[in-house]
């Protein structure tokens, strides 16, 4: 259907602060498997077999400088940055439905705008993290959960990486 979920508002939480009033960007991650061409010797043609998931990947820029989310850059002893976005999606009726996003990860590279001689009210601090969890819900309904560390895959409710755990006994 024409119109349907389009993105109406978002904000987003680094380390449990909001920064809603001065968020300009989020880019989800993207989620890739990753594929090798396998070929028998009696097949005409390879075939793609999955060989995991590429990196996870996410970045947002916040308006002006965020002095709480700088020290949160790189490895820090035991802790990860967590973010947390959450969007309104709306279909042509009007009827109004979350999307929450989970992030977990680490900060790997923080660049802010050049200063010049015009305006600064535009300025951003851009903000990049590489991810192990990443976790969507829409509607309360978890459509989406990767936990790289705990070998996790849930896609709408199946765990694709069961089977492979249990096998492996971990």
């Amino acid at each position: 259907m024409a119109g349907d979920k389009l993105l109406s508002k978002w904000s987003i939480s680094v380390d449990g602060v909001g920064k809603a009033g001065n968020a300009k960007e989020y880019t989800p991650p993207v989620l890739e498997v990753q594929t090798v061409d396998f070929r028998a010797g009696d097949m005409d043609m390879a075939v793609p077999v999955e060989d995991g998931m590429a990196p996870m990947e996410t970045s947002f820029a916040l308006f002006g400088i965020d002095i709480e989310v700088l020290p949160l850059f790189g490895l820090r002893q035991g802790k990860t940055a967590t973010v947390s976005v959450r969007s309104v999606y709306q279909d042509m009726q009007g009827t109004s439905s979350d999307l929450v996003e989970e992030l977990r990860g680490m900060i790997t590279k923080i660049e802010r705008d050049t200063q010049d001689t015009g305006s600064q009210k535009d300025k951003t601090t851009k903000v990049s993290m590489k991810l192990e969890y990443y976790k969507a819900s829409f509607a309360k309904n978890t459509i989406v959960e990767i936990d790289a560390l705990n070998g996790i895959r849930n896609l709408k409710g199946v765990d694709e990486l069961e089977g492979t755990r249990k096998l492996l006994a971990v």
